[in-house]
């Protein structure tokens, strides 16, 4: 079956179970390579207003003022917004929904100007935010499975399917056999996923100031006899200084485009800051070491113990509750 025909239907999205279509206008930030679908993502049947950058006087003498008389729902992609507009916007306890691409980013037909193929829609803060509670850590820590119509048979079916189709958040690349590039196995073989510098994810997910080096260093201070490949960001690989440096310290380094589910191939242990690819490990059995708070954090120290049944309510709350098909 073709992955997207698959795919889209497990997707549910939570938000469809509870949430009808509102008379109300919708003020879009941060969305506007997307401005021809928006109008797919949001609840409000009324009218859709996409708001282009603005500057803080613009803000204070026309959109603070047009707010309180519209009373507005806001759809923010990310925090892509100014910091005294999300601070004005939650103090005035506005409806608001913080929105990224969802887990499941593209099929194998997509390139990243394809929109995406699911999107996270989030009430408290976007996933990535652990500074402050956020509907996906909400639903991690308090669903009952017993209460709310848990289907564990379509759960398994998606976890069967995400792990023997090699579904990741990127799904464009072509196979690749990591075998010789990755060479014989001999001692443990440590994976370490990089991530680009600055993102908000290292910000406002406890990574901020940890580099790649950082995380390498861990690494090998922790498994001084493993094998150390590193598949850095690929908006990073220009970094030259970091990648000589990585090089000195006897590291394979991944340069050219691998699926992550194939850079995993063989791999015994993943050592990341906050990076999605740690989760994606982690519901592949791997062990999994993070510098950073990320959502699935607390699971990286109960690697023991997280079985199978726990790996099936981990798919049905982030891929068919917490994410949408678009």
């Amino acid at each position: 079956m073709k992955f997207t025909s698959y795919i889209k239907p497990l997707l549910t999205g939570y938000y469809k179970h509870y949430r009808q279509p509102k008379e109300r206008l919708a003020l879009v930030v941060g969305m506007l390579p997307w401005k021809n679908i928006v109008s797919e993502w949001v609840f409000e049947s009324a009218h859709v207003q996409i708001q282009r950058h603005f500057d803080k006087q613009y803000f204070n003498l026309w959109l603070k003022p047009f707010i309180q008389k519209v009373n507005p729902v806001i759809y923010i992609w990310g925090y892509k917004a100014p910091q005294y507009f999300i601070e004005y916007v939650r103090e005035q306890n506005l409806d608001i929904f913080f929105l990224e691409d969802g887990f499941i980013r593209s099929g194998p037909e997509d390139d990243s100007s394809t929109p995406p193929l699911s999107i996270v829609m989030d009430s408290q803060a976007p996933y990535f935010d652990t500074t402050r509670p956020n509907d996906l850590t909400d639903l991690i820590a308090s669903f009952d499975f017993e209460q709310n119509g848990y289907d564990e048979v379509l759960a398994q079916e998606m976890l069967d399917y995400y792990v023997s189709r090699r579904v990741s958040k990127y799904n464009h690349q072509a196979y690749v056999d990591v075998a010789p590039i990755y060479g014989t196995k001999n001692k443990e073989r440590i994976l370490v996923l990089g991530q680009v510098p600055h993102d908000d994810s290292l910000k406002y997910g406890g990574g901020a100031g940890i580099t790649l080096l950082d995380i390498v260093k861990k690494a090998i201070q922790e498994n001084p006899n493993a094998q150390i490949i590193v598949k850095p960001h690929p908006m990073t690989l220009d970094d030259l200084s970091t990648i000589n440096t990585l090089t000195e310290l006897d590291c394979l380094i991944l340069t050219q485009s691998i699926h992550l589910v194939d850079a995993l191939e063989t791999i015994d242990h993943v050592y990341t800051i906050t990076s999605l690819g740690g989760f994606e490990a982690l519901l592949r059995g791997k062990k999994v070491t993070v510098l950073g708070r990320p959502f699935y954090c607390h699971l990286t120290n109960n690697i023991a113990s997280f079985n199978t049944n726990d790996k099936r309510q981990l798919v049905y709350l982030c891929y068919c509750l917490y994410q949408k098909s678009i």
